[in-house]
């Protein structure tokens, strides 16, 4: 197959890399004098000169007298303007309730709060009100909101601003995005499919040159999302890794019968007979030996295991990263899935995968959130025209 040509970068194009990895290099150091930004950047002091000039114009950033030794002048240290101050993200993965954290751009957490809904209300009337309080709370920051990122339980289309209602009924019709941006009056919004940002933040750690890693969910809902090369897989109608909706059997009445019926949470605790039962009930009776119990878990994980193995004939990942709210369901599966890869490594061709279970919880995993939705905004900066706008 013939090599992809690709289109040499403008000058545009490079002042635009080396204006964001400027400002970049702000944000991880907070203040930095000329020669440390050009010296980080390898870039000459007259590009840093000119970047900074336009970057001081715009008042994106600011210059002030450093601390220095009490012989000389003293430097002139740069750092991102205090205008510029935090961003929300949104876990809204639940009917009935959601989650925020609010950073700083620096990722210094400054609030996190669950904000449960009123039952009786429909879902559209408890998230409107939801996001009035962290309007609230925005406000209470007194600095200036920069990026909104939000992530939801399935696919979301960005063209219709639709997100899938397979697992909230309530997204049937919302426009998501536009009830965002409408409230807190701000274009920096993102809506992210649970699995990405999770995946990304699993994802820190591995060579983006050269490594992959397919991270796969098992929670209420079955998911999975593959980064090869710093990329993620998204596919064209942004469903690549919705690995639970694949069909393992159909029932008499015709109806598909999917990995996600026999493996997620709901699906095993209605399996057991217990669908009010918590996770952590039917982990005890497990545990303890109990035949019922361990008719539900026991093929759960031998399916799961089996899953996995085949996903990695197709994805050949370097990391595979098993994840679920429940911790210890994750620990059950990893632990499955190496027990099965130990049995197959006298395959002729053996499969060779980093197996570890999710490092990071929920909220480290809103992080990831974070972090995309300032890149979004470090691009716009980078750019004259968002300098304008912003």
């Amino acid at each position: 197959m013939d090599a992809e040509l690709k289109n040499a970068p403008t000058l545009k194009d490079i002042r635009e890399q080396n204006t964001g990895n400027i400002l970049r290099s702000l944000l991880r150091s907070r203040e930095l004098v000329r020669n440390a930004l050009a010296a980080e950047n390898q870039i000459s002091t007259m590009t840093v000169k000119h970047i900074v000039d336009d970057l001081l114009a715009a008042e994106v950033v600011v210059e002030r007298t450093g601390e220095g030794g009490e012989v000389g002048r003293k430097p002139r240290v740069l750092q991102i303007s205090e205008k510029y101050g935090h961003i929300i993200c949104l876990n809204l993965t639940s009917a009935g309730q959601i989650a925020v954290l609010i950073y700083d751009i620096y990722e210094t957490l400054l609030d996190r709060q669950v904000l449960p809904f009123v039952p009786g209300r429909s879902y559209g009337e408890n998230l409107a009100a939801a996001l009035e309080q962290v309007k609230a709370l925005s406000a209470a920051q007194g600095t200036a909101l920069v990026g909104l990122a939000a992530f939801v339980p399935s696919a979301y289309y960005e063209k219709e601003d639709l997100v899938n209602y397979d697992l909230i009924e309530g997204f049937r019709d919302l426009h998501i995005r536009a009830l965002l941006e409408e409230t807190f009056q701000i274009q920096n919004v993102l809506i992210l499919h649970d699995v990405l940002p999770a995946a990304w933040s699993e994802y820190s750690g591995l060579d983006p040159s050269r490594d992959s890693q397919f991270y796969f969910y098992c929670g209420y809902g079955v998911g999975g999302f593959f980064i090869h090369k710093n990329t993620a897989v998204m596919g064209d109608e942004l469903m690549a890794g919705e690995v639970g909706k694949m069909i393992l059997d159909v029932a008499p009445d015709g109806k598909f019968i999917t990995v996600e019926d026999r493996i997620a949470l709901p699906s095993l605790l209605r399996a057991w007979g217990r669908p009010e039962a918590g996770f952590a009930a039917l982990l005890e009776a497990y545990r303890s030996g109990e035949a019922s119990a361990k008719a539900v878990l026991d093929p759960a994980l031998e399916l799961t295991a089996r899953l996995l193995y085949n996903l990695l004939w197709v994805y050949n990942p370097t990391r595979l990263v098993v994840d679920s709210c429940e911790r210890d369901y994750s620990a059950l599966i990893a632990g499955h899935m190496g027990r099965l890869l130990a049995a197959a490594h006298s395959e002729a061709i053996p499969i060779r995968v980093d197996l570890r279970q999710a490092h990071y919880d929920e909220y480290h995993q809103m992080r990831g959130c974070f972090h995309m939705a300032r890149e979004r905004w470090i691009e716009e900066l980078a750019s004259p025209k968002g300098r304008v706008s912003g």
